[in-house]
């Protein structure tokens, strides 16, 4: 597959926000190394995109609907302190290599179903609006939750954690649910669910 030249991504995600329509990125192969910290960023559609390099975010601000359905990451993300300013969709996507949302807000719902995460994944100290939606997810690598905040709920529907997991700090207003959540130990929903603050139901 023929990859696509940084500069062209560049060019449409450096596009003024247009309301009710997204900059088209689906399917592209990027060799390159995408380095989008502090820009502003437009609706836009990477579903199904292949990243070969590392991708930086750390600071951005996606104004509007942020689609990484099906991507994969092969080299290592940062979506640090980055603001999605509406739903940000990163269903069954592969993260290939380390993710970090420290600090990211996500003003609509952090979605992450069927995603799975093959090295370290810090989601932590992260303020969610909406809920976080983990349905499926299965992490491989140690994960971080640390301080996180979901004030839409917490959806751990069978969310596997192959690794250290670390839940101290979480918070989360509305429901949560652990059915079918497994960790390496024999701890499982339960242990994860005794590190939350929960102010609303929650399932095991």
């Amino acid at each position: 597959m023929v990859a696509t030249p940084i500069m062209s991504v560049l060019e449409l995600l450096r596009r003024p926000f247009r309301s009710g329509e997204a900059e088209t990125l689906r399917g592209l192969t990027v060799d390159e190394p995408l380095d989008l910290s502090d820009l502003q960023l437009p609706n836009l559609d990477f579903t199904g995109s292949v990243f070969n390099a590392p991708v930086t975010a750390r600071g951005a601000r996606f104004q509007g609907l942020a689609w990484f359905n099906g991507v994969t990451f092969n080299a290592a993300v940062d979506f640090s302190r980055a603001t999605f300013r509406n739903d940000a969709n990163f269903k069954a996507a592969r993260f290939g290599g380390s993710v970090t949302c420290s600090g990211a807000e996500f003003s609509g719902v952090a979605c992450f179903d069927g995603a799975t995460f093959e090295k370290a994944a810090f989601l932590n100290k992260m303020t969610c609006f909406g809920s976080l939606s983990l349905d499926r997810a299965r992490f491989a690598g140690p994960a971080s939750f640390q301080d996180t905040e979901c004030f839409g709920g917490l959806w751990g529907n069978r969310t596997a954690f192959g690794s250290r997991v670390d839940m101290q700090g979480v918070e989360v207003h509305g429901r949560t649910w652990l059915v079918g959540a497994t960790t390496p130990d024999d701890g499982g929903a339960a242990r994860l669910a005794s590190a939350i603050r929960s102010y609303g139901y929650c399932w095991l």
